[in-house]
């Protein structure tokens, strides 16, 4: 049996909540394969955007949080990353 097939069983035995917690994770796992190799990427339906699909969780939340991504997209971990490490030298530097 294909996994395809193993899947598609198992998810008519469980509960919807279980079976949307899967949906997000798949499209999660998606939008992770498409930033990572947008070229590859095989869009199966055509109703889709080239944006990557939010999870429910954003939904919920009311979409992306937009006072993170007005100073120079802190929602990217690299991005507050680089922000805290310039800050922490700044800090080393005046403290010198």
């Amino acid at each position: 049996m294909l996994a395809r097939e193993q899947l598609i069983q198992e998810i008519e035995h469980v509960s919807e909540s279980l079976v949307e917690e899967v949906l997000d994770f798949l499209l999660f796992i998606k939008s992770r394969q498409h930033q990572r190799n947008p070229a590859s990427f095989n869009q199966t339906n055509s109703d889709q955007t080239n944006q990557p699909p939010q999870s429910s969780v954003l939904d919920r939340m009311g979409g992306m949080p937009q006072h993170l991504l007005s100073v120079g997209n802190l929602s990217d971990r690299e991005t507050r990353r680089a922000l805290i490490a310039s800050r922490i030298q700044e800090n080393q530097q005046q403290q010198s």
